[in-house]
């Protein structure tokens, strides 16, 4: 590469809005104390730097970028974030992609809800992180002894699916355990009354989480004996139908969260006057 081939990279970054550091020449460590507060789009102070340093790599703070990167390491499992796609049934929409030297990162508009824009490690599953408020990305054009960093894909960077948000959701508190009715089916309706009034009012990004919950605990008692499974499906249906039309989610992605929740939740019967660690109340 020449001399000026890492300064146009990061004069190209910050030209896409993206505020933009040094990192150390040939590696991925900021070459800049402070470089959350000094990461820039100023095209002088990046002249600076790189005329400084002409073999600097190029770092883009996410944070200030407004951008959510999902880090995907490739290098023992060919693919986890599609295997993940695959397993809800959803597909990657095409964004921004950098090929890394052991994986992708994936660009996305970074989530307005500050709890979802934060850096996480293996959470949505093994081999995959993410960069977020307080965390920084090695851009394209940068280079290290494994390899060059270039554009795989050239799109804009896409809002982070609804799939990916309930995935990086943090946990739901848990149930406040309610006072047992004198008899069993008195239980069995206050839990589904419980459970479709958290549906209907679920904030957006709880939203898919909170119906898969609430799913699951019924599909437990349908499992039991409990309850019917169109029972249970009509009482969250109905509960979840006003959120239909709202950032994005589907009657389809209703009864895909419903099916799923319904049919794991069958798996682990939950039998009243038993309880077992972990058990939802």
């Amino acid at each position: 590469m020449s001399t000026n081939d890492f300064r146009d990279a990061a004069l190209w970054a910050a030209a896409r809005g993206w505020f933009v550091f040094p990192l150390r020449p040939g590696r991925k460590t900021p070459a800049i104390a402070s470089w959350p507060q000094f990461a820039t789009t100023d095209p002088a102070r990046i002249n600076r730097w790189w005329t400084s340093d002409p073999h600097r790599n190029i770092g883009v703070a996410t944070g200030p970028s407004d951008l959510y990167v999902i880090d995907i390491d490739t290098h023992t499992d060919p693919d986890p974030l599609v295997r993940l796609a695959d397993r809800v049934g959803i597909e990657i929409p095409a964004t921004f992609t950098v090929r890394s030297p052991h994986g992708r990162h994936l660009y996305f508009q970074a989530p307005v809800t500050p709890e979802l824009r934060r850096c996480t490690v293996g959470r949505l599953a093994p081999g995959i992180d993410t960069r977020g408020d307080g965390g920084y990305i090695v851009a394209p054009g940068s280079s290290t002894a494994a390899r060059r960093y270039r554009i795989l894909d050239p799109h804009p960077p896409a809002a982070l699916p609804h799939w990916l948000t309930d995935q990086l959701a943090p946990p739901l508190p848990p149930l406040v355990p309610a006072p047992t009715p004198a008899s069993p089916n008195a239980y069995v309706a206050a839990i589904i009354s419980s459970e479709a009034t958290r549906v209907t009012h679920a904030a957006n990004h709880f939203r898919n989480r909170t119906l898969f919950q609430a799913a699951f605990t019924l599909g437990r008692l349908t499992a039991a004996g409990y309850l019917t499974e169109d029972h249970a499906r009509t009482a969250l249906t109905t509960a979840a139908t006003p959120h239909i039309g709202q950032h994005e989610f589907t009657s389809a992605e209703l009864d895909r969260t419903l099916s799923n929740g319904l049919t794991y939740g069958a798996r682990h019967p939950r039998h009243l006057g038993t309880s077992h660690p972990g058990d939802p109340q």
